[in-house]
């Protein structure tokens, strides 16, 4: 990684937010609790949500496609919260509604939920790797 320019930052941060796939609030709050004490948190919190949340669709799709809806549920609820933390509004919320369907039994939607997540987390990485960059 290298030292990001205040312009540079500030580039990334508006082409995310433009995108609506990151939060730019979120990320400057990020940026912010780093502070001149750690400068790399910010995209040590994005390299973390980067391996894991992969992870965590996979458990939402596999849990799909196997009828476990309690995998589908945990996957879905920890991408939640970690998308929140993230910036990723867009993709927690569609988690948010995962576990809903999948907690008072409406499978029904899930299939177009999970389509709509996998789509959002591609955004919301490609947004997440331009701000790391």
């Amino acid at each position: 990684m290298h030292p990001e320019t205040p312009a540079r930052e500030a580039r990334g941060a508006s082409s995310a937010a433009a995108d609506g796939a990151i939060d730019a609030a979120t990320i400057q709050g990020l940026r912010e609790l780093g502070g001149e004490d750690e400068p790399g948190l910010l995209g040590e919190l994005i390299a973390m949500f980067l391996e894991d949340a992969p992870e965590r669709m996979r458990d939402i799709t596999e849990g799909l496609s196997s009828g476990d809806i309690g995998r589908v549920e945990r996957g879905a609820h920890t991408l939640k919260s970690s998308s929140a933390n993230i910036g990723a509004l867009g993709l927690s919320d569609l988690c948010r509604r995962i576990v809903e369907s999948s907690r008072t039994n409406h499978p029904e939607r899930l299939p177009e939920l999970c389509r709509a997540s996998e789509q959002s987390l591609v955004d919301a990485s490609l947004a997440l790797r331009s701000i790391r960059s």
